[in-house]
Order: structure tokens, then C-alpha cells, then sequence
């Protein structure tokens, strides 16, 4: 009994096309996750958003609410009789985001009352920032429950606060822009200290489940830093053959990350064929998230 992943789907834009902002992308890619899985928005039960970067650097409401309406899964209120609604809400972890989302909705839909959730993420430049470093992507992934031996097995999160100043964000007001300006500061040794620290809490994940880097038969990890999935890969001993290649224009993608790189796996037949997915995930904090997915080779 588990979440099982049904589905993903994912968008993009150069940067500076007008209208291809976050929730845009956001749209886009869970109406495309849909479609491939043959669903309709209606038999959504949970939708939970990931996305951190807003058009406009928007605080309310919560994305997730109004992604829900745009897709069209249960709109309105009250439900309508004799129907489920959609529960819809954010989650902000950063590049963590998915994976504490894939955290929560498998506590309901692997072992609680859902039936069917959606995780999107998306992030774009929100058209008041400086330097904005991550490329427009957004990324939906479709978990169902099964009653199979399958799914997410188990999750770990740890922050590493130590190091929590090489990787900031703040919001600034400017009186002449009349506006605030979202600023990024990054430390060069940012990317060094993600792999270090996903390093180390992945091989305690690991070894806590009874495994090595031999069973790992799939990592799916974070695009961002750039070159963190191949010096990860290259730090626990898990070989590149067993890492997806993601498409360039979608390579460095910041909350969507993880799914871009899930749908490049299943593209590519690598999924489908592995029985131990690992997912890692490392960001601002520095904070890891990761989780086991136990597949059933097709």
C-alpha cells in the first residue's frame, strides 16, 4: 500500500517571454500530467503547490487555490453533492518543496483517505528580482494510491544551519521603483556544501534502510546547483548510467527540479525498469530532503 507515481508532466519558457510566468508554467504543466495519465482535474482529492518564486512576488492566497481553479479540479464552494472537492494548499521548502509535498500527499493518499494528488512546482523570474538565477520551469507530478507492494517507502529531511548564510533571499523595498526587488545571494562554495551535506545524509539514509549505493538502481536529484546530480552521483559511488539526463533548456530547474529530472527517467525507460528509486534533494538551509521509491520493474 502506497503513493504511486501515475504520471508527471513539465513546461518551460525562455526568459523574458512575456506571459510564461509561474503560474503559467504551474497550469501548464499539471494540465499536461493530467492529459498523459488520462485524468480529469475533477478526480483530484489534493493538489499541493511547491513553487516558490511568484508573479510579482505574490504572497496571497496560496498559489495552490488558484491553480486549482485554472485546471478546473472541483472549483467552488461547497463541493458538490455526492462529490469529493480538491484540497489545495502551498508547501515551502525550497528545492526540498517537492519532495516534502510527495511527503504529505503519501500520507494521504498511501495510507489515509485520497485516493489520487497532484504536486506542482514551478518558479520564473517574477519580473522584480536581480540576478534571478534558476531558468522558467515548472513541473507536476500525479500520485495515486495503490494496494500494490509500490510506492514511497520512506522520507528524511535534515537541515544543515551551519551553513544556512550561503544561499539568501530577501525582499527590498525601492521607493523609486515603487516596488519590491527580490535579491539573490549566493556563496561560491554554495554547490560544494549542497553536495557535502546530501552526501552525508544520504549515505545515514541509507544505511539506516540496509542499503548501498549498489541497490540504488535510479537517482532522481536536485538540478540546482548546477553540476550537484553528477558530483552527487560521483560522491555515494552510484554510476551516471543511473541518473537521467535532463534536457538542456530545462537543466538547472529549481522547485520543478526533481520532476524534470522523474520525467526524463521515464522518457528514457530508465524508470520503469529500476526497482529502487532514490530521491535527493538539497537547497537554502542547507537543507536535504530525501526519499526511497520502491518501483515495480516493467
Amino acid at each position: 500500500m502506497g503513493a504511486r507515481i501515475e504520471s508527471v508532466g513539465t513546461s518551460h519558457s525562455h526568459r523574458g517571454l512575456l506571459g510564461r510566468g509561474a503560474l503559467h508554467l504551474s497550469d501548464e504543466a499539471a494540465k499536461k500530467c493530467l492529459q498523459h495519465a488520462g485524468r480529469h482535474a475533477d478526480d483530484i482529492d489534493l493538489l499541493v503547490n511547491a513553487g516558490l518564486y511568484k508573479d510579482r512576488n505574490m504572497a496571497e492566497p496560496a498559489l495552490a487555490s488558484i491553480i486549482q481553479e485554472d485546471i478546473g479540479a472541483n472549483p467552488g464552494h461547497p463541493p458538490v453533492r455526492d462529490r469529493h472537492g480538491t484540497f489545495s494548499f502551498d508547501v515551502m521548502n525550497g528545492a526540498c518543496g517537492a519532495i516534502s509535498a510527495a511527503h504529505l500527499v503519501d500520507g494521504l493518499v498511501g495510507k489515509g483517505p485520497a485516493r489520487l494528488g497532484l504536486i506542482v512546482a514551478g518558479d520564473a523570474d517574477p519580473g522584480t528580482s536581480q540576478d534571478f538565477p534558476f531558468p522558467s520551469v515548472g513541473g507536476a507530478l500525479l500520485l495515486a494510491h495503490t494496494d500494490a507492494d509500490e510506492g514511497f517507502a520512506r522520507f528524511a529531511f535534515r537541515t544543515f544551519p551551519e551553513y544556512a548564510d550561503l544561499f539568501e533571499v530577501r525582499l527590498t523595498w525601492e521607493p523609486d521603483q515603487k516596488h519590491n526587488v527580490l535579491e539573490v545571494r549566493q556563496d561560491p562554495s554554495f554547490g560544494r556544501r549542497c553536495v557535502e551535506c546530501a552526501t552525508e545524509a544520504t549515505t545515514a539514509f541509507l544505511s539506516a534502510i540496509g542499503l548501498g549505493a549498489q541497490d540504488v538502481d535510479l537517482l532522481i536529484a536536485s538540478q540546482y546547483p548546477p553540476g550537484f546530480p553528477g558530483e552527487l552521483g560521483g560522491a555515494l559511488g552510484v554510476p551516471l548510467d543511473r541518473m537521467p539526463i535532463v534536457p538542456p533548456e530545462l537543466a538547472g530547474a529549481h522547485t520543478a527540479g526533481p520532476i524534470v529530472a522523474l520525467e526524463s527517467a521515464m522518457r528514457s525507460g530508465q524508470l520503469a525498469r529500476a526497482r529502487n528509486v532514490l530521491f535527493v534533494t538539497a537547497g537554502a538551509g542547507v537543507t536535504t530532503g530525501i526519499a526511497l521509491y520502491r518501483n515495480v520493474p516493467r
